[in-house]
């Protein structure tokens, strides 16, 4: 009687087919299980898309100034708004600031508020401030800055119309003094 014989290998190849076909199934299964459960997961921290409607500026959130007081960014309300989030860490930053001050210093008389927001300690950006020789209103955030002007990365620039809309958003370092920055913000008034 020979072991190997045509009945064994028939079998053999049989278990092998089932037992394949059994793994796919079951790996099918846990996989649709283990995603159903993840996506239900990751679906409870999704958030809506921030359609146009929800482009308002939220005027309710405060920042200090590197003098230490506190500045309600309400008292902003009604005039076109330079906002620029930063930090003295990154370098994108650091390369547009001195398009900043240029901008700042040709269109400043225009009635246009520039709000340069870092969340780093105050004595830090202020130190950072007096070495590069920046003049144009740089502030450090009190708390958290509202939902409409999160982002993923900085520097990211907000421009705000005398309407309250967020009319431009711009994520990484630009050359801010440019003809058509300055065109563009002087269209606004």
């Amino acid at each position: 009687m020979k072991i190997f014989n045509r009945n064994f290998f028939i079998g053999l190849v049989a278990g092998l087919i089932l037992t394949i076909l059994i793994l796919i199934g079951g790996g099918y299964v846990l996989m649709r299980s283990f995603t159903s459960r993840t996506g239900e997961k990751l679906e409870s921290i999704l958030q809506p898309p921030p359609f146009p409607t929800q482009t308002r500026m939220d005027y309710n959130w405060r920042i200090q100034g590197l003098d230490g007081k506190e500045l309600d960014v309400g008292k902003s309300k009604g005039k076109v708004i330079f906002l620029n989030f930063w930090a003295t860490w990154c370098p994108p930053c650091v390369a547009e600031m001195s398009s900043i001050q240029r901008l700042y210093d040709e269109i400043k008389s225009e009635g246009i508020d520039f709000i340069c927001v870092s969340d780093e300690k105050r004595t830090k950006v202020s130190k950072f401030v007096k070495e590069k020789g920046f003049t144009f209103p740089i502030y450090t955030l009190v708390g958290d800055q509202p939902q409409v002007l999160r982002t993923r990365g900085i520097p990211a620039t907000f421009i705000i119309s005398q309407d309250g809309q967020v009319v431009f958003k711009h994520v990484g370092a630009a050359k801010w003094d440019h003809k058509t920055s300055i065109d563009f913000m002087k269209k606004l008034m």
